[in-house]
């Protein structure tokens, strides 16, 4: 086909187009709201992953972890008999090798306080090493991380709040004379400790609320009134499980006092919740877990890396594994043969499951949406079509031949469809914009669930910017917008020539 000849096609399609002004405009703008929707709900979506992803690696598991086939593959019940010793030579070699590794004991727990229990998960950890791979350790709201060779833990803010440990940053008047005022000696520490909260606007009951702009100075003062008054000492049940020779299961209970030092409040709402930290090297005798050496896994991560990368090729799996084989059997040293590298995703069935369940859901949605804008474009060009069966009947009987009077339609419709997605694509930017600068504050909605809710964000979820979405979304439309007029052409075309023209 001559250039000349498409040129007057698409001129032809054009003209079709304001001659029916109201059906075109109702049509691209059916369009304009899909395209829309879907480039702000898949943004919102990206949005959440990356954020998700980026806060589970930096501040809950590394890039990978190494533990036993025997503990991964119950690693939900945190079986502690299936741990590991003489981890050091390990944690040496991937050192040389450029990662930073974190060793760590998981057990469960109650946690008491002087006003209740509540269940926890304890990480017992290297200070040091694990400031070196994560990133919580920086979130310490108030207190400081626990000191090597102390019986000292650091709690999550939800779990400090349940068990009514360290500051309270909502309280009723009773709570606030009884607990709080009455560590003040003068009269002046008493106004200082009245000064860092302000009364609720927005309750029924009177409720203090602890002030977002008070000074750390007096923050910390309080802290300290708090430890000194011996509100930080809490107490941990747990039981020990040790793996006999014969293969059977001892339990011992075990009860340990220790001092709360600080609590998290990080961008992760795992470790905001029911988790504690406490020195790993105290837990080694009577006194503590009697671990002997033993760990449950080795939390790695690249050395020097940033907390907004995602884990590259070097922090696979079977990366990390093949440098370990290697540089072990360069020292000579026994291979470990049930010690294996898992990444990070292995540990996140929830956040997986529920990041899945979205992406489908949106996936339905779109194809909803995009269903609803092709009858549409369907009904629109059938309506047209059939208004102008007697003019496709003149053309045929002047010599212009089917395909270029499908080609006509098809023009005709992609149009309609790269107008709408143009629209589109401005209304789904506008709409994210704000989404992405502010995003939507979800912290009460994470604070009822404690955390527990798949997505590891603790307030505010953000959109990002998915470019190949936003540029490929605008060909997808268009397509489909012109097979939307292939079925009514087609039918339309079928009709002799006589009977288009006495078409009424």
């Amino acid at each position: 086909m001559k250039i000349q000849v498409l040129i007057e096609l698409v001129r032809m399609a054009l003209k079709n187009l304001t001659r029916h002004r109201v059906k075109t405009i109702i049509t691209i703008a059916a369009v304009a709201i899909s395209v829309g929707l879907y480039i702000f709900i898949d943004g919102w979506l990206a949005g959440m992953n990356i954020e998700s992803q980026r806060n589970i690696v930096a501040f809950e598991t590394g890039a990978a972890k190494l533990q036993t086939k025997e503990y991964y593959e119950i690693k939900d019940e945190l079986p502690m008999y299936e741990s590991f010793s003489h981890w050091e030579p390990i944690a040496e070699v991937l050192e040389q090798n450029g990662y930073a590794v974190a060793p760590r004991f998981v057990f469960n727990g109650t946690l008491f306080s002087s006003s209740g229990s509540a269940p926890i998960v304890f990480y017992a950890i290297d200070p040091e090493r694990e400031s070196s791979v994560l990133r919580y350790p920086n979130y310490i709201d108030l207190g400081r991380f626990p000191n090597k060779g102390s019986f000292e833990i650091v709690l999550g803010y939800m779990a400090a709040e349940k068990l009514r440990i360290g500051i309270p940053r909502i309280l009723s008047p009773e709570r606030l004379e009884e607990d709080l005022l009455s560590l003040a000696i003068t009269k002046e520490e008493e106004n200082k400790i009245r000064g860092l909260y302000r009364l609720s606007e927005n309750s029924d009951e009177k409720r203090f609320i602890l002030r977002s702009d008070a000074k750390k100075d007096d923050l910390q003062f309080l802290w300290n009134r708090l430890f000194e008054a011996g509100q930080m000492r809490v107490r941990i049940a747990t039981v020990i499980d040790i793996k006999t020779e014969t293969g059977a299961i001892r339990h011992i209970n075990q009860i340990i006092d220790v001092q709360v030092v600080g609590v998290i409040n990080c961008p992760n709402p795992q470790l905001n919740a029911n988790v504690a930290c406490i020195p790993l090297d105290v837990l080694q005798d009577e006194a503590g877990m009697m671990l002997q050496g033993h760990i449950t896994e080795l939390i790695i991560r690249s050395k020097n890396t940033r907390d907004d990368r995602l884990p590259g090729p070097q922090e696979h799996p079977e990366q990390i594994q093949s440098c370990l084989l290697k540089g072990i059997e360069q020292k000579g040293l026994p291979i470990p043969s049930n010690l294996v590298v898992y990444g990070w995703k292995s540990y996140v069935s929830d956040y997986i499951a529920v990041s899945t369940g979205d992406n489908i859901s949106n996936r339905i949605i779109i194809i909803l949406l995009f269903i609803i804008s092709f009858i549409g474009i369907s009904n629109t060009m059938l309506m047209a079509v059939l208004e102008r069966t007697k003019e496709t009947g003149m053309l045929r009987s002047l010599g212009m031949i089917d395909s270029e009077i499908l080609l006509v339609y098809i023009i005709e419709a992609s149009l309609i469809g790269f107008l709408g997605s143009c629209f589109g694509i401005v209304l789904g930017c506008l709409i994210n914009i704000p989404m992405v600068l502010y995003g939507i504050d979800y912290s009460a909605m994470v604070r009822e669930m404690e955390g527990d809710f798949g997505y590891r964000i603790v307030g505010l979820f953000r959109s990002t910017w998915n470019w190949p979405v936003i540029f490929g979304i605008g060909p997808v439309a268009t397509s489909i917008s012109g097979l939307g007029a292939l079925f009514p052409t087609i039918r339309a075309l079928k009709l002799p020539v006589t009977d288009s023209l006495r078409f009424e």
